[in-house]
């Protein structure tokens, strides 16, 4: 009978040992779980906010014309978007480089001239959007790019009007035909 016990006991001891490093094992898991979501949360919140910052930048109430980025539905028309955005159709389809086949959107982002009629002179604007970095300058840009100073400023009237920051978003053009 003494040995059934001791048994027993050994048998409770050990299921204890095992029961305690699973728990030390999954504990350790959770938190590693936990410091993996925490982390991707943080950059989804630091990008959020980085991107509403320079939305607010970008959409500033202003008098002049400029550019936005939109998200196009598959079921909303270029049309729809152009009267939204008080643009054309065609601008929409230059500056995002769009063939004439294109009627509707397709869930993509694209860029919106918004109060602008006709891009001239012809230009589309590649993707992705420059992010501006530190000690950069619109003259800078429009050599590095090699575009005339006052097109970079007409396309980025917002930014035009102080410094550019890093993160900015920089439309900077393609000038079509030469």
């Amino acid at each position: 009978m003494l040995r059934f016990i001791r048994t027993l006991f050994v048998l409770a001891l050990v299921t204890a040992i095992i029961s305690a490093v699973s728990m030390y094992i999954i504990d350790g898991e959770n938190k590693k779980g936990e410091l993996a979501y925490n982390d991707s949360v943080t950059r989804a919140v630091q990008t959020a906010v980085s991107d509403s910052l320079n939305n607010a930048t970008r959409t500033l109430e202003t008098s002049q014309s400029h550019y936005r980025l939109v998200v196009v539905s598959s079921e909303e028309s270029l049309l729809d978007v152009a009267v939204r955005w008080d643009t054309t159709v065609e601008a929409l389809r230059m500056a995002n480089g769009l063939l004439a086949t294109v009627d509707f959107g397709d869930g993509s982002e694209i860029i919106v001239p918004q109060g602008v009629q006709a891009l001239d002179p012809p230009r589309t604007f590649p993707k992705p959007i420059y992010r501006a970095q530190a000690g950069d300058t619109f003259e800078q840009l429009a050599a590095i790019n090699g575009i005339p100073v006052e097109i970079l400023l007409e396309d980025n009237p917002v930014l035009a009007q102080r410094e550019l920051l890093p993160g900015d978003l920089v439309f900077i053009a393609r000038l079509l035909g030469g």
